[in-house]
């Protein structure tokens, strides 16, 4: 049974006149009933029906709705005075009108529709945008010079060059994916985004040189925020005047047209490149102008390049708000249960405008609660905040309005709340019942380090200023070889004083000798004993002056070079020795990796090392609780690592949480291959037993239940 609501709202009255503007001008579409309304003024488009034209171009001659109204009506008669006052508000909003007072008489001859919306400023922060330039003149000047790059011939010699590139890369895509084992990695930030800004330029130029080769005009480009994602972006809604689809086809789909290309360009040449970094370029290239295009400019489900390519391809404008219009039909016919009219769409085309409705209602539902859920993860303390945000301007807003109107129809009797809530309950069920059939898994990186196994750390016991380097940096030694001689002159002047004391007392033991004098004797005896131990000790802290190979292996020293003529204290490390063949990994893991050891301690985890393939390697040893103390210092932040690090008394860093140390032992070949204190990144993988499984431990562990 489903519930009546009725429409009491006041019939809208249309006001005697409405002038509008002077500079707007109507481009017809040849073959077609599609028109774009021009505003000259203000360099802006608008597509509208032939309906909706007719009644604009009678208010253009005379100004007059009533006679707007019936020339619109003989040509549509579902055209009725409640759609030409909806016509008329929107002229006023957009300034079509020549009147400033358009606002006013409008919301005074519709009192049903005199209540502005207050903006929701929560939202706003998620949509803004910002002007940079004209780049009209500019991209005249290169497509007087470069015209023909920009030609449906290049665009297919793009086409084929994409083609070719993945054409030479099947039978190579596992050794291809490892290219992203450390997308996130700090070396390869700042790769990532001057490729996205320079294929930014690359897509919004091809756009506006399209344009302007078909004599469109490009006022404004600039910078844009939709959702926490910055895009680019290029006003070229000049095209909506084209005659030739293809024409308006070929502007959309330019951007797309010269991403790909450089993805396969960058595809060749990452089959034919042996440096790892280049390829590993190549590869960013490679993601960032063929998948973020298919995934974002190419979806017609977002109002990017993909939707107007879907609306010129059909000729149905407006196929956003159509689609929009039925989703929230169909919400509250089917899950609300409301009677309510159902509204009117293309009568060539109803099915599948319909179905893309409800797809992109639903598509945009996950993406805003995606990158809500992203940006938490990311961006760690501000990202809850924008995260809080977003779920109050996006859910919690949204949700009381409906619930206001839902109670609203309860206590007026047209709507039954048992029934409501039976409805919901069954969607829910039907909605997250099936996630926990839904098998996931998803991988994250932990840094980590190379070290000997053991490492045999070369410390100094004695503070001094370094006299001398033995060796070098990478060098073997053998064991008990100096390495390094440390110079003390307080030490060596206060054993030499020693000495001289304890020639003293033998004069003293002498001197009572002679005499006979066993008070003295006894005196000077005991003098000298702890002379003799004062100085053994003495010596021994010399003889540690000079530093020597505890084994015979290799010498790993950072900047070794640098330290001639400095100070060290007791206890600094200098450097480490060890054999070439015998070498692990030390990995620092957060607290909520070392939980979820049981989920991936007996899984193979990839090692991606700069300049280096791709190892895989167990895990087997971790410390049995977690500090502050730095694995390594190359791994802190401060010295390019991707740890961070706090202030500690005296000076010292230590790290911002406790992490918790690792270790995977290398084999003799693998050790090989890699050079103690170089730096690594370990993926690891980890499988739940459902996607529904996976959110409730994501939850609970942003939540502090976990």
């Amino acid at each position: 049974m489903t519930t009546h609501v009725q429409n009491t709202a006041t019939p809208p009255v249309l006001p005697e006149s409405i002038f509008l503007r002077s500079d707007l001008c109507l481009h017809q579409r040849n073959g077609t009933t599609q028109v774009v309304l021009e505003d000259k003024g203000r360099a802006k488009f608008y597509r509208i029906g032939a309906v909706e034209a007719r009644f604009i171009e009678t208010l253009i001659e005379s100004g007059s709705t009533t006679d707007a109204c019936s020339r619109a009506s003989q040509l549509d008669a579902s055209f009725t005075i409640e759609t030409a006052a909806r016509l008329c508000k929107w002229l006023a909003f957009n300034e079509l009108t020549a009147v400033q007072k358009s606002n006013a008489v409008l919301q005074a001859a519709n009192p049903s529709e005199s209540k502005v919306s207050t903006p929701n400023l929560l939202a706003l922060a998620f949509f803004w945008k910002i002007p940079l330039m004209n780049p009209d003149r500019w991209l005249q000047a290169l497509v007087r010079y470069f015209g023909w790059f920009f030609s449906p011939p290049a665009m297919l010699v793009g086409l084929a060059c994409f083609i070719l590139g993945v054409l030479q890369t099947t039978g190579r895509w596992t050794e291809f994916t490892n290219s992203y084992e450390n997308l996130f990695t700090s070396w390869r930030g700042l790769t990532l985004a001057i490729a996205w800004f320079a294929l930014k330029v690359i897509h919004e130029t091809a756009h506006g040189a399209v344009c302007r080769r078909y004599r469109g005009e490009v006022n404004d480009v600039g910078f844009a925020m939709i959702l926490l994602m910055p895009i680019a972006y290029v006003n070229v809604t000049s095209s909506w005047r084209f005659a030739s689809r293809w024409h308006r086809l070929q502007v959309t789909l330019a951007g797309v047209a010269a991403e790909l290309f450089v993805a396969g360009l960058a595809l060749i040449a990452w089959n034919l490149l042996d440096s790892l970094p280049l390829k590993q370029a190549a590869a960013d290239l490679v993601l960032l102008a063929s998948v973020s295009s298919l995934l974002f400019n190419l979806n017609p489900l977002l109002k990017f390049d993909g939707y107007f390519a879907l609306a010129d391809a059909t000729g149905v404008d407006n196929l956003y708000s159509y689609g929009q219009r039925y989703a929230r039909y169909f919400g509250a016919r089917y899950i609300l249960g409301l009677d309510v009219e159902a509204p009117v769409l293309p009568s060539s085309r109803p099915a599948w405008i319909k179905l893309y409705g409800i797809s992109a209602s639903v598509y945009r539902v996950f993406s805003v609660l995606g990158m809500l859920v992203a940006a938490a993860a990311l961006f760690k303390g501000a990202g809850v905040v924008i995260a809080i945000a977003g779920i109050i301007s996006f859910i919690l807003l949204p949700l009381t309005t409906l619930s206001k109107h839902l109670w609203k129809l309860h206590i007026e009797g047209q709507l039954s709340l048992a029934r409501l809530t039976a409805r919901l309950g069954l969607l829910g069920t039907l909605t997250l019942g099936p996630l926990w059939f839904v098998p996931a898994s998803f991988t994250w990186t932990a840094p980590a380090i190379v070290q000997y196994d053991p490492p045999a750390v070369l410390r100094s016991r004695t503070a001094g200023f370094i006299a001398k380097l033995h060796v070098c940096d990478g060098e073997t030694v053998r064991e008990g070889e100096a390495i390094i001689t440390l110079r003390n002159e307080d030490l060596e002047f206060e054993l030499a004083g020693l000495r001289k004391e304890i020639a003293q007392a033998e004069q003293q033991i002498i001197a009572a000798q002679w005499h006979a004098d066993s008070s003295k004797l006894g005196d000077a005896n005991s003098c000298k004993v702890g002379l003799v131990e004062r100085v053994a000790e003495l010596q021994s802290q010399v003889d540690s002056l000079v530093l020597r190979s505890p084994i015979t292996g290799t010498l790993v020293a950072r900047n070794m070079h640098l330290l001639l003529g400095t100070y060290v204290k007791a206890g600094h490390e200098l450097a480490v020795v060890g054999c070439e063949n015998s070498k692990r990994l030390k990995v620092s893991l957060t607290q909520y990796d070392a939980k979820q050891t049981d989920q991936w301690i007996h899984r193979p985890l990839h090692v991606v090392i700069n300049n280096q393939p791709t190892i895989d390697v167990k895990i087997m040893r971790l410390e049995t609780r977690a500090d502050r103390n730095s694995p390594d210092d190359s791994l802190l932040a401060n010295y390019g690592g991707t740890l961070a690090t706090v202030n500690a008394s005296g000076n010292t860093l230590e790290l911002s949480e406790p992490r918790v140390s690792g270790y995977i032992p290398l084999s003799p070949t693998q050790a090989l291959q890699l050079r103690s204190g170089q730096r690594a990144y370990v993926s690891i993988g980890s499988s739940y037993q459902s996607l529904g499984n996976l959110l409730c431990v994501k939850i609970a562990s942003l939540t502090g239940l976990y």
